[in-house]
């Protein structure tokens, strides 16, 4: 294959210049300009910008890779690598009691999707799923991170307490197994239940075997409001006695009274960096963070899963001490809905009572005729503890400076839920990055841009010759018109395509020409890399 006359943008940094590509046998083998010689396939590209697929770090397609084999709403982004098990969540180990495995599949579908035929739910073996998805035909390729919240459910359930030193132990080896397997490294879900019940000596053993292994820990850190520099000064204690590779999830600052601390969580990352540690970070380019249901509650409400939030409210007096704790700050944890307000927490996904869709939560009081928590708790209860919300809760200038910090990759965060009204950023995240960043706001220049969401992560995730627009790599490869390509999803409207976006190659493969998904499938899992 032979991409000819267009402008390159290499994920090095480097400037643009117009060249000519050469691929054979799914890698880069010449970029220069004039190439000539024999070739199966010629694509024109003159006035358009030919760079590395973008990576994905991000994501909840656990379930979806292997259920939705073109995966349109990454592929029209120009994602060629998605990286799943994010924020505690993944779906292997699943534990063998029916109970408990039921009670997870509760919990986590509202993040990773509900999808028809899959009664058996998840897989018991890590090494299984990572060969599933290898012979899954999915058309991006795919690295996987192990969720803490798995590994603590399989030695502990849902249990509020601290973990003893055989348990501790058993986690360990769980994950040794993960990462033996190709496992990137291990994702902390510090705001959800079970990892908000961990303690500093769970969470720093199980950094020290992912740093003997050489992976990442990625942490979506306990608060991100009123908490977010204790959370992230956790995080990197944890790096610097373990020696880790650490990486915080989605950086942001919730709440009005926050905004602008982001700025100051930021100095801290520089300031680790500057003592030697390993921390970087991801952000979404919206001014919205979308979550479960759930995750508004106290994490003492949270104990026993699904199943225990749902007999907890049952009983009147639970309820009662349930809602007083929405009433104030939560003594070491973040009450978002406090101190964002109920009329800026949006339900939008209510697999039962639909009615309430696209309805803050202080319009569905209204209607109810009660008080906004008392709604919150009916909302709960008419879905069985299943359904997602969309929070505007973040200042767009605390948004600029994550996307424009140094250290810091782009996540799309998609929950790729069939059901409801996603957030947007499942449809839009990377045409947003580059279109008001880049393009159209000039935040960064347009090679450092491309490498934030290129040769940064496949570098941070090991990811191994991924990235660059360079001999040897593998030709993940997206073709745009940079004026054109543009994202359409909204809230209101979030499940539409981005504009402009004409071709990808996935391992040399087409997987969109002109526009359009074609009939291949070439995405690979992608096991952590020995070395680059």
């Amino acid at each position: 294959m032979l991409i000819r006359n267009g402008t390159v943008v290499d994920g090095t940094g480097r400037p643009a210049a117009l060249g000519d590509i050469a691929v054979a046998r799914g890698r880069i083998v010449e970029v220069g300009k004039g190439l000539r010689g024999p070739a199966k396939m010629v694509i024109e590209a003159q006035g358009q910008m030919v760079c590395p697929g973008f990576i994905d770090v991000h994501s909840h397609d656990d379930l979806a890779v292997l259920h939705d084999h073109e995966l349109p709403y990454k592929l029209l982004q120009g994602v060629t690598t998605t990286i799943v098990g994010n924020c505690g969540h993944s779906v292997a180990p699943v534990p063998t009691d029916d109970e408990l495995r039921d009670s997870l599949r509760a919990y986590v579908e509202p993040v990773l999707g509900h999808w028809d035929g899959d009664a058996s739910f998840g897989y018991r073996d890590i090494p299984e799923y990572y060969e599933v998805i290898r012979s899954a035909q999915q058309s991006v390729n795919v690295g996987a991170l192990v969720g803490h919240g798995l590994l603590r459910i399989n030695v502990m359930g849902f249990s509020d307490r601290q973990a003893a030193a055989d348990e501790i132990r058993e986690m360990q080896r769980l994950l040794r197994e993960a990462l033996e397997a190709g496992a990137l490294g291990l994702s902390l879900g510090l705001m959800y239940t079970p990892g908000c019940f961990a303690h500093r000596d769970e969470l720093l053993a199980l950094a020290q075997t992912v740093q003997s292994y050489g992976g990442v820990v990625t942490s979506h850190i306990r608060g991100e409001g009123d908490l977010l520099l204790p959370s992230i000064e956790e995080m990197l204690s944890i790096a610097r006695e373990s020696g880790c590779a650490m990486h915080i999830s989605h950086l942001k600052v919730v709440g009005r009274n926050n905004w602008g601390t982001v700025d100051r969580a930021i100095q801290l990352i520089r300031d680790a960096r500057s003592e030697g540690l390993d921390v970087t970070c991801d952000g979404y380019p919206y001014a919205a963070g979308s979550t479960t249901l759930l995750s508004l509650l106290p994490p003492s409400a949270l104990q026993g899963g699904v199943r225990g939030v749902l007999e907890r409210l049952a009983d009147p007096a639970a309820r009662r001490q349930v809602h007083a704790q929405l009433q104030a700050q939560g003594d070491g944890w973040d009450n978002v809905a406090y101190i964002t307000g109920w009329d800026r927490v949006v339900l939008t996904s209510s697999p039962v009572a639909k009615q309430y869709e696209r309805k803050s939560i202080e319009e569905i009081a209204q209607i109810l005729d009660c008080a906004a928590t008392e709604a919150y708790f009916r909302v709960i209860e008419a879905n069985d503890g299943i359904g997602t919300v969309v929070i505007h809760h973040m200042d767009e200038g605390d948004v600029e400076s994550v996307m424009s910090f140094e250290y810091a990759t782009v996540g799309s965060d998609g929950l790729p839920s069939r059901m409801g009204h996603p957030h947007p950023r499942l449809y839009g995240t990377f045409p947003r990055f580059i279109s008001k960043y880049v393009r159209d706001e000039g935040v960064m220049s347009l090679e450092r841009g491309i490498q934030k969401i290129t040769e940064f992560p496949a570098t941070r995730f090991r990811l191994g010759k991924r990235g660059r627009i360079m001999p040897e790599y593998v030709a993940d490869i997206v073709i745009l018109d940079l004026e054109q390509f543009s994202d359409q999803a909204t809230y209101t409207d979030p499940k539409r395509y981005p504009t402009g976006l004409s071709t990808v190659l996935i391992g040399g493969e087409v997987a969109v020409a002109n526009g359009r998904i074609t009939d291949r499938h070439p995405g690979e899992f992608i096991r952590r890399a020995s070395e680059e």
